[in-house]
């Protein structure tokens, strides 16, 4: 049974998560994923940040609709959605130790990339590409909802407008969102406290995105990224080192 105190913690970390979604355009799922585990078992993490990764990806998709071009993306939301089944396999199958240090492991990964990278273009990955770099991105998503920074990778190498990114990124994780809530409700992880729970944090998270798309323009982007991802690598660490075997 989920405590009252835990379910505030609950909302407040999802809560933060949609500030810096608002914020920066990004990162909800990397961040809810870095603060849930400290105050619930990573499988019901992963059921929380399912269900509610629909509502924060709909809500940014529907101010960037218009510039959403399927032609694009097809390939890499279709290698996608191919991938979330594959990565949702792992999740149920994995003991929650193995689980953990993995997350730990793509925190400090993603984390090291973003803070070298950047705002460089480290490579060009041919549009031909996007059919397994979905695969891999949905993989990693239906496991451990993380699978945005192969993506990010991909179309910010491709020669698109940052509104198209942005639309297409949004459709693509909205997606595999809808996708992989299908899938939980069908496994045996959901239980009527997490739903509730869930709930409980549609309006705190929906009016922490909005106040921090408030602020997005008013705070360097530059060193909060910086801040960000600093913090999630040090999350990365603590997972990786210091779990419970």
């Amino acid at each position: 049974m989920i405590s009252p105190q835990t379910t505030l913690e609950v909302i407040l970390a999802l809560s933060l998560a949609g500030f810096i979604q608002g914020l920066t355009g990004f990162g909800f799922g990397m961040a809810a994923v870095a603060l849930l585990p400290l105050v619930l078992e990573l499988k019901d993490a992963q059921v929380v940040v399912a269900l509610l990764n629909v509502v924060v990806c709909l809500t940014a998709f529907y101010a960037t609709r218009r510039h959403f071009r399927w032609r694009d993306g097809r390939w890499l939301i279709l290698g996608a959605l191919m991938g979330v089944p594959i990565g949702f396999f792992v999740l149920v199958k994995l003991p929650a130790t193995v689980l953990i240090r993995a997350l730990g492991l793509l925190l400090c990964a993603f984390s090291a990339l973003e803070l070298w990278r950047g705002e460089r273009v480290l490579f060009r990955i041919p549009p031909s590409l996007g059919l397994p770099v979905g695969l891999l991105s949905g993989s990693i998503g239906g496991a451990l909802n993380m699978g945005g920074p192969p993506a990010v990778a991909y179309v910010y190498s491709q020669s698109w407008t940052k509104q198209q990114i942005v639309s297409l990124l949004q459709a693509l994780f909205g997606l595999c969102a809808i996708l992989r809530i299908g899938l939980v409700l069908s496994s045996e992880l959901v239980r009527p406290e997490l739903v509730r729970v869930s709930l409980l944090t549609i309006v705190p998270l929906l009016l922490a995105t909005w106040l921090g798309s408030a602020l997005m323009k008013r705070v360097p982007q530059d060193k909060l990224k910086l801040a960000i991802f600093a913090f999630l690598f040090i999350m990365g660490v603590k997972y990786l080192l210091f779990s419970q075997p």
